[in-house]
């Protein structure tokens, strides 16, 4: 018994050390009270149990011994579930739209700091500082950029904290910050451009396409390329209702090496994936006008997509010839058949079934299924 004493007489101030965050039962209006009462700060973990970097933090960082003793210090900690009870509502209020959302209140249930996203334990300590901290939480960046503050500093911390908070403005203030700048081709300059320049008609964003090796060693071409495409996708998943004259901006914005040639083709993959074939089909024709194509497979398959889908006579003379110069390219059985359909839709039907029973012997040979070729040419010779 005197041992069992003496073992616990010492591990309880390991455990009370390795405490991690104490989060309260408390309804909203509970530890508002609370904070007021203590003098203290609320922090709120905005959560859903279906979200994975919620479930990290809970795993990783709220039981951290520092952090616990930091944010036990500091703030009532409260955990809300934003898709039951009272969290709905103040996920409507405070603009919760992502998770984890991390909040920070004062006892007014003013927000004073806020940040989105999983943070390891050293991390998360320094957001809590930055939180307590007066003239460095959004809320002070905020008031002071309001009250006319433009200088370099003030608009660093405020773009690091909206882009810490998932502010949809901090493109704009990042956009804000380099017009002020002499010289974008600094370290400083090219990470703020790397990190918040997310809109592809930016003044960083036109000088990253414009200087690519201007950022190497920061990062690789390959990396790069990859974010220059993942700004092209994200914007246009952003603007669905995008018209073609914006895409055709929009692509060269994002690729203006590449010329023409490639924002011509981009207009076709734009209106065949709209299955918009009124203004696929002129498009195509313009488009292997100014840039003819020596890609047999090219050629059948827009060809092909004509044969489907066009019936202005003239628009499927074209489509003849992108056919016909697939077959002299490479001869198979698929692109005689397309040239076999595009006669049929002209009404030469001689020359289609002559055309259908060489795609016939063509797919024999190779041992290919032949069937709707077969069914054209028995449409044929009725």
């Amino acid at each position: 018994m005197y041992a069992r004493l003496i073992l616990l007489y010492f591990a309880l101030p390991f455990f009370i050390s390795a405490q991690g965050v104490a989060f309260e039962h408390f309804s909203w209006t509970e530890a508002l009270a609370k904070a007021k009462t203590e003098n203290k700060l609320v922090f709120m973990d905005a959560f859903t149990t279906w979200c994975g970097p919620c479930k990290m933090l809970n795993k990783q960082t709220f039981p951290d011994s520092s952090v616990g003793v930091f944010f036990n210090q500091h703030f009532v900690n409260l955990k809300m579930d934003m898709e039951k009870g009272e969290g709905i509502d103040l996920a409507r209020k405070y603009g919760v739209e992502v998770y984890p959302t991390l909040l920070f209140f004062n006892a007014d249930g003013v927000v004073i700091h806020r940040a989105a996203g999983f943070y390891p334990a050293a991390e998360f300590l320094a957001l809590g500082k930055t939180a307590i901290d007066s003239t460095r939480n959004l809320s002070a960046l905020e008031t002071r950029y309001r009250n006319g503050n433009r200088d370099r500093t003030t608009l660093l911390q405020l773009l690091e904290a909206r882009t810490a908070a998932y502010d949809p403005n901090a493109g704009a203030l990042a956009d804000e910050y380099l017009k002020q700048e002499s010289d974008l081709n600094t370290p400083e300059n090219k990470q703020v451009i790397l990190r918040h320049s997310g809109d592809p008609f930016s003044i960083g964003f036109k000088f990253l396409v414009q200087n690519k090796t201007a950022f190497e060693p920061q990062v690789t071409q390959e990396e790069v390329t990859a974010f220059v495409d993942q700004i092209f996708e994200n914007y246009q998943q952003t603007q669905p209702t995008l018209a073609m004259e914006q895409v055709q901006r929009l692509y060269i914005a994002c690729y203006p090496e590449q010329g023409e040639r490639p924002a011509s083709a981009y207009r076709l993959t734009y209106y065949q994936q709209r299955s918009d074939y009124e203004h696929f089909a002129p498009a195509a024709a313009d488009h292997y006008t100014r840039f003819p194509s020596d890609d047999p497979a090219e050629l059948n398959e827009t060809a092909w997509l004509f044969a489907e889908n066009v019936t202005d006579s003239a628009l499927l003379q074209k489509a003849l010839t992108w056919a016909e110069k697939s077959v002299a390219l490479s001869e198979t059985a698929n692109n005689q058949h397309t040239l076999a359909r595009i006669l049929a839709k002209l009404g030469k039907k001689k020359e289609a079934a002559k055309v259908a029973r060489r795609s016939i012997e063509l797919a024999k040979a190779a041992g290919e299924d032949f069937s709707q070729t077969q069914k054209l040419l028995e449409e044929l010779e009725k």
